[in-house]
C-alpha cells in the first residue's frame, strides 16, 4: 500500500482508505480544491453577508426595492447542494422583517429544476421547522403548466414559463452557490430560476443551449462566453420586478465558505465564477499529459448517486481517450433517486452486456435524432454519450452494488475494494498513470488542447 494521504476519500461524515493492493505500482497525483483562506464562524458570515447587502454590486440597497406590501420570492437551492441556507435564510428574513415586509408576502421556493420534489421534511432540514411552520414554502412541480406565468419568448426562441409565486413577486432573492457546471460553466444565480423553478418545456429548450460545437468546453466558461449561460440571462430580461443574487463560493461543506456576494445576478456570477475558477480548477497544458485511469470522489455532493456521475463528466478532460473513469460514490440513503428514478436504472441494469453494447452503439444515434427532433432529452443523451462512449466507467458504491448488481449498461460497479481495483487492473493494467480527485464535488478539469 501506498501511504493513506494519497488514498483517502472523503466518506460521509468519515473517510475512506481506497488504496491499491501491493501489486499494482501507482505513483497518482492527488488533486484538491485550494481551501485557503476560508471562514467558518457565523458571526463573521452574518458580518459579511450585512456589508455585502450594504454594498450590493451594481444594484441599490435591498430596503429601497422592497418594503410593506411588497411580494418577495426567496428562490434557494434544493437539497442535492450544500449552501449555507441554515445561515443566510434567517438573516434574510430579518432583514426583511426590518424593513416592513409582512411574513404572508413571503414565498420561499427551491429551486428544482427537473430534480425529485422537496418534501416538506426535506425543506424543514435545508431551513429549520421554525422557518418553514411560518413561511409558505414551495417545491415548483415540473409538468403543471397552471402553475406557470407564461411570460413570452426569449430572444433565443426560448418559451418562459416561469412558477407563479417567482414570476409575480416584487423582488426576487437569489439564494445558492457558484460551483462548477457541466454545461453552464458555474452554476448558481439566475439558474436557480432558470431551470429551478421553470416549467419542462422551458427547462428543455435552455438544456439545448450550447450542445453543438465544442461542448467539452463549456465546464468552466466564463459567463460572458457560455452559450447556456447567456441564453439564461436573455430569458431572466422576461421577468417583471426586481432581482438580487447573494451567492457563495463554497468549499467542502455548507461551513467552508470563501466569499459571500450580493447584487446583480450577472456581476455577482461573473465576479464568483472567477474565484470558483481560481480555487477549484485542475488546469493541463496539452493532452500529452492526460492520465490512464482517473480517480474521483463524489464529495461534497450529498449522496445521489446518480447524481455523482456528474463529477466524473467534470473531470473526463483529465484522462485519455479509452483510459478509465473511477468514481468513489458515498451515498446518502435519503438522496437515492432524486435526480434520477431507480426503476428505470434497474430496468438497464438487467440487460446486462447486451445493454453495455446497446448503449455504445445506440446513444450517438439517439442524440443525433433529439437533435434533429428538438428534443429536450437530448441533453441527457449528450452527457450520457460523453461519459460512457470513449472511456471505461469504473464506479466503487457499495449500495449502487445492491441496487445494481455489477453493471450499470456500460458502467461497472464494485461493491468493495478489491473488486475495484481488479476492475482496474483488467482496464489499465498495473501500473497505470494515476490522478485522484477526492473532492469531484468542487474540482474540474478543464478541457486542453
Amino acid at each position: 500500500m501506498l501511504n493513506y494521504p494519497d488514498w483517502y476519500f472523503p466518506w460521509g461524515e468519515t473517510r475512506l482508505d481506497l488504496g491499491p493492493p501491493a501489486s499494482m505500482k501507482i505513483d497518482p497525483l492527488r488533486f484538491e480544491p485550494n481551501t485557503r483562506g476560508s471562514f467558518t464562524d457565523f458571526r463573521e458570515y452574518k458580518d459579511r453577508l450585512e456589508q455585502a447587502l450594504g454594498f450590493p454590486l451594481n444594484q441599490s440597497r435591498m430596503e429601497t426595492r422592497a418594503g410593506s406590501g411588497s411580494k418577495i420570492a426567496i428562490i434557494v437551492d434544493d437539497p442535492s447542494r450544500w449552501s449555507p441556507l441554515g445561515w443566510c435564510v434567517p438573516l434574510i428574513l430579518e432583514k426583511l422583517a426590518s424593513i416592513g415586509v409582512d411574513r404572508s408576502d413571503i414565498s420561499i421556493v427551491f429551486g428544482v429544476g427537473r430534480h425529485t420534489a422537496v418534501t416538506p421534511a426535506e425543506m424543514a432540514g435545508k431551513l429549520g421547522s421554525e422557518i418553514t411552520s411560518k413561511y409558505k414554502c414551495y417545491s415548483p412541480p415540473l409538468d403543471d403548466l397552471t402553475e406557470y406565468e407564461d411570460l413570452g419568448i426569449s430572444a433565443d426562441g426560448i418559451p418562459v414559463r416561469v412558477f407563479r409565486p417567482v414570476a409575480r413577486a416584487d423582488l426576487r432573492i437569489l439564494v445558492g452557490s457558484v460551483l462548477p457546471h457541466l454545461q453552464a460553466g458555474f452554476g448558481g444565480g439566475w439558474k436557480l430560476i432558470f431551470p429551478g423553478c421553470s416549467h419542462r418545456t422551458t427547462l428543455g429548450a435552455i438544456h439545448q443551449q450550447g450542445l453543438d460545437g465544442q461542448a467539452a468546453r463549456l465546464l468552466g466558461c466564463s459567463p460572458v462566453d457560455n452559450p447556456m449561460r447567456r441564453a439564461i440571462s436573455r430569458s431572466a430580461r422576461l421577468l417583471p420586478g426586481g432581482t438580487i443574487s447573494i451567492s457563495h463560493v463554497i468549499g467542502r461543506n455548507s461551513k467552508e465558505i470563501f466569499e459571500v456576494m450580493a447584487g446583480d445576478p450577472d456581476d455577482v456570477e461573473m465576479q464568483l465564477a472567477s474565484i470558483a475558477k481560481q480555487r477549484f480548477e485542475f488546469h493541463q497544458t496539452n493532452s500529452s499529459t492526460r492520465a490512464d485511469l482517473i480517480i474521483v470522489g463524489n464529495a461534497p455532493w450529498p449522496g445521489d448517486p446518480m447524481h455523482s456521475f456528474k463529477v466524473l463528466l467534470n473531470h473526463r478532460a483529465a484522462c485519455k481517450p479509452g483510459g478509465v473513469l473511477a468514481g468513489v460514490f458515498w451515498t446518502d440513503p435519503a438522496e437515492l433517486g432524486r435526480s434520477f428514478p431507480i426503476g428505470p436504472a434497474q430496468w438497464i441494469a438487467r440487460s446486462g452486456r447486451a445493454g453495455a453494447v446497446a448503449t455504445r452503439l445506440g446513444l450517438p444515434i439517439a442524440e443525433r435524432v433529439a437533435a434533429l427532433c428538438g428534443s429536450s432529452k437530448r441533453f441527457m443523451m449528450r452527457w450520457a454519450r460523453e461519459l460512457v462512449v470513449d472511456r471505461n466507467v469504473i464506479v466503487y458504491s457499495p449500495e449502487m452494488s445492491d441496487l445494481f448488481g455489477r453493471r450499470l449498461g456500460s458502467v461497472l460497479i464494485a461493491g468493495n475494494r478489491d473488486e475495484f481495483w481488479k476492475l482496474i487492473a483488467n482496464q489499465a493494467g498495473d501500473t497505470p498513470q494515476t490522478t485522484v480527485f477526492p473532492y469531484g464535488g468542487l474540482t474540474y478539469a478543464a478541457a486542453c488542447d
